[in-house]
């Protein structure tokens, strides 16, 4: 845990807001590399990216604040404090990917090859998400025993037990679906087949990840919400997977 780089007086550097700074400036590198040769799509691209990733900061930031409603009630001043972290993942994926799926149409272009170019970039975003949760201590594993899978972990607050390494987990989960999605893309496929390739791995880690997480998140009959949410997710990119494979018959 380090979620403190520097201090500059007042002013803290935050390990959160750098590496997910730096996670989305490499995103953007890979995404140029894509679509360097075809300026216009980069440009359209590189447009819906940043209006996406407002979005999706908006409205990930809103879906932590709402499930963590009864620490920001007694301190109000540190919602707006994104830079210390605290994002809702869900939301910040589901607004964040309409946003730019709407940009793409709205300029004229087919969202499938669009979100196909998004695909690398945001699973290794997501892999800075996870190292940048790791150094600020959240998205931790719950208590266990010592073991492969397992370390002398903090949680958000700085306490110290055995716990899962889901940070770490999810950061290995990710870096190979990035290989994964690089292997598909030299290979080719049907337009949108990649992004949802992507999409369906990375939600499939998530879901198992949260029986080992140890964070609070609100729950629904004793099952996290985390879980129910990346549970749909799956089953959505299984269905949209299945469906463009029957139009390739």
């Amino acid at each position: 845990m380090w979620p403190i780089l520097a201090r500059y007086g007042s002013f803290f550097l935050y390990s959160y807001t750098v590496v997910l700074g730096v996670g989305v400036a490499a995103a953007l590198a890979v995404a140029y590399c894509q679509l360097r040769p075809q300026p216009s799509r980069w440009t359209s691209f590189l447009d819906g990216a940043l209006v996406g990733l407002g979005a999706g900061i908006l409205a990930g930031r809103l879906l932590y604040v709402a499930a963590n409603w009864p620490y920001f009630q007694t301190n109000p001043t540190q919602i707006i404090q994104i830079g210390q972290g605290g994002l809702g993942y869900h939301g910040a994926a589901a607004a964040g990917l309409l946003a730019f799926t709407l940009w793409q149409r709205w300029r004229g272009l087919p969202p499938a090859p669009q979100l196909d170019a998004l695909a690398l970039p945001f699973a290794l975003l997501t892999a800075f998400g996870w190292l940048a949760c790791y150094l600020d201590g959240c998205a931790y594993g719950r208590e266990t025993e010592l073991g492969l899978l397992a370390g002398n972990l903090p949680d958000s607050y700085g306490v110290w037990l055995v716990r899962y390494q889901t940070q770490l987990l999810g950061l290995g989960g990710a870096l190979l679906t990035v290989g994964a999605g690089w292997v598909g893309q030299k290979r080719g496929g049907r337009p949108g087949t990649l992004f949802w390739f992507v999409l369906a791995c990375l939600s499939g880690q998530r879901l198992l990840l949260t029986f080992w997480r140890g964070d609070p998140v609100p729950t629904l009959n004793h099952l996290r919400l985390d879980t129910l949410a990346d549970g749909v997710l799956l089953v959505i990119c299984l269905g949209v997977l299945g469906w463009i494979a029957g139009k390739e018959r």
